[in-house]
């Protein structure tokens, strides 16, 4: 699997927000649709609006997809 293929079909799919905004079900928000949670630097110190690097945005994604693929691993997607 190519990342960089994945990463750009997501963002021309969902989009790329460099800022913290709500999601349509009100949580925080950035990047390439990630949730913005209590594990997150920004959560506490960052309040709606604020700009959000494209390093950070870039380092959420990789995550976020390590995430993705150790949950499918594990239950055998």
């Amino acid at each position: 699997m190519d990342i960089e293929v994945l990463k750009q079909q997501l963002i021309e799919d969902e989009g790329c927000v460099y800022k913290i905004y709500r999601c349509t079900e009100g949580h925080p928000t950035a990047g390439i649709g990630h949730l913005i949670t209590e594990w997150d630097e920004e959560y506490f110190s960052k309040p709606i609006g604020t700009e959000v690097s494209k390093e950070q945005v870039d380092e959420w994604f990789v995550k976020d997809i390590e995430k993705v693929i150790d949950d499918c691993t594990i239950n055998n997607c």
